[in-house]
């Protein structure tokens, strides 16, 4: 197999794993089982190197933030409870999901639902006014 083969074979392979963890957020994959899905023969340190390369951070930094991006997404959802969230994210205690979610967004997660459930039930009601 020539070198731009190999390359574009390990790059459709780093893409795919990608894709993979856009798509489904809330499943938590060993770096082997991403691998496998992605139907493909990447080494483990060329995966690490390449996705790096290509997506300026690791993969399961990566990961971590598509999962707590998506617990955004979640807590837009008044009857999730929070700890509900927290187990569908992946997390066993609450105190740590907390943690994570500020070090992405900034806010904890019930600040962030505070802030952004009332906008979206505001779009929802309609308001008549009479003439």
């Amino acid at each position: 197999m020539n070198q731009k083969r190999l390359r574009r074979t390990f790059l459709e392979a780093i893409h795919s794993i990608k894709d993979y963890i856009d798509q489904h957020p809330l499943e938590i994959k060993t770096i082997e089982e991403l691998i496998h899905k992605s139907h493909s023969q990447i080494g483990i340190n060329l995966l690490h190197q390449g996705f790096r390369q290509l997506y300026g951070s690791r993969i399961k930094e990566y990961e971590i933030r598509k999962r707590l991006e998506a617990a955004a997404l979640l807590l837009q959802n008044d009857d999730l409870t929070m700890q509900e969230i927290t187990s569908q994210c992946g997390y066993s205690s609450q105190s740590s999901f907390v943690r994570a979610f500020k070090d992405v967004h900034g806010i904890t997660p019930g600040q962030w639902r505070n802030q952004h459930v009332p906008l979206l039930l505001q779009q929802s009601v309609e308001i008549h006014v009479p003439y």
